[in-house]
């Protein structure tokens, strides 16, 4: 299952199957396009201004146009940015750095490998294979001072660190060059005002104001969205929360005779990504020579998955652009698809 571990010492394993996940980016999709088909309207590429009980003062990010959005309740889940929209909001951010290296130099793994960071009793640094021949290394967590960017860099510390760590349970160590690319985000963890590590901070989500006023929920993990979702239901209204037996979009077996790798990815609609090929024989291939993805996976994010620009597609639909020396390849075909 991890061919290239070191055996020295090594006593065996355990093997978990909780928490597989594809690509937490199409998670997003798929919980605002489930929301769409229950009657919410989507709006992407807006930036919220102003939030006020009854309402929201909006910007489109494409035109520059404000407008206003009327609303019974208004929630405030803008994460790391929910103090800018909130001033009750007190906000620990910490780094979290990826990095993506070919499956091959960690012997084509099928299952996460967990390191212990030495030192840090709890912490580990873990390698997730992808499945479209690359394996992720993650995740550092890095105290950030001052407003973090828009767009987080990772930083050759990070990197070095990440490659270090993992490095420890494989015979082959890890380099720089190994490095397909690199990419970092921020935690919007609650500041206890205590001068704690970020590391040693709750990963527990909260629910801040009442009812009829702006709610803010900030904190949680990825894992626990659904319930996160499920509190501040709880507090809008009396109904109970449908989040927990509700399946997303796609969900279910795929049809038979789709590529596994598609099914992975896209569930129940793996053949309608495969139908857009229908007569358009140059959509079944690959946007990068040497990667799976197709060109037909860009055209389903246009109709179906809410992409409007280059950049959502090759960064946030189909994650090649956080590959280095691919980004440029994915954005021109993205471009193409987008006419």
């Amino acid at each position: 299952m991890a061919p290239a571990l070191d055996p020295h010492r090594l006593r065996g394993g355990l093997v978990a199957w909780d928490g597989k996940l594809e690509d937490d980016a199409r998670l997003v999709v798929a919980v605002a396009r489930t929301a769409a088909a229950h009657g919410a309207r989507i709006l992407t590429r807006c930036d919220a201004l102003e939030l006020r009980p009854g309402g929201a003062t909006l910007r489109d990010e494409l035109t520059g146009e404000s407008f206003e959005a009327r609303a019974g309740h208004v929630v405030n889940a803008a994460g790391l940015w929910a103090g800018e929209l909130d001033s009750r909001i007190r906000l620990r951010p910490s780094r979290g750095t990826h990095v993506l290296v070919p499956a091959a130099t960690l012997g084509d793994p099928v299952a996460n490998v967990n390191v212990l960071v030495p030192g840090e009793p709890g912490r580990f640094v873990f390698a997730i294979p992808c499945g479209d021949g690359t394996v992720t290394v993650g995740v550092t967590d890095v105290p950030y001072e001052g407003d973090p960017p828009d767009e987080p860099v990772a930083p050759e510390s990070d990197v070095a660190y990440l490659l270090e760590t993992i490095s420890r349970a494989f015979e082959r160590p890890l380099r720089r060059e190994d490095v397909l690319g690199a990419y970092a985000g921020f935690r919007p963890l609650l500041d206890p005002g205590k001068g704690a590590p970020t590391r040693d901070l709750s990963r527990r989500h909260a629910v801040i104001g009442e009812p009829g006023g702006v709610l803010t929920v900030v904190g949680g993990k990825l894992t626990t969205y659904r319930k996160m979702a499920e509190d501040v239901v709880g507090r809008i209204t009396r109904a109970p929360c449908r989040t927990e037996r509700l399946p997303l979009v796609g969900a279910g077996p795929a049809p038979a005779g789709v590529p596994e790798r598609l099914a992975r990815r896209y569930g129940t609609e793996a053949a309608d990504v495969l139908a857009l090929g229908a007569g358009r024989p140059d959509l079944l291939e690959p946007v990068v020579a040497g990667l799976p993805t197709l060109r037909a996976e860009l055209a389903f994010g246009v109709e179906h998955e809410l992409a409007l620009t280059a950049e959502d597609l090759a960064d946030r639909r189909t994650r090649l652009g956080l590959l280095d020396g691919r980004r440029e390849q994915a954005l021109a075909a993205a471009r193409e698809i987008l006419l």
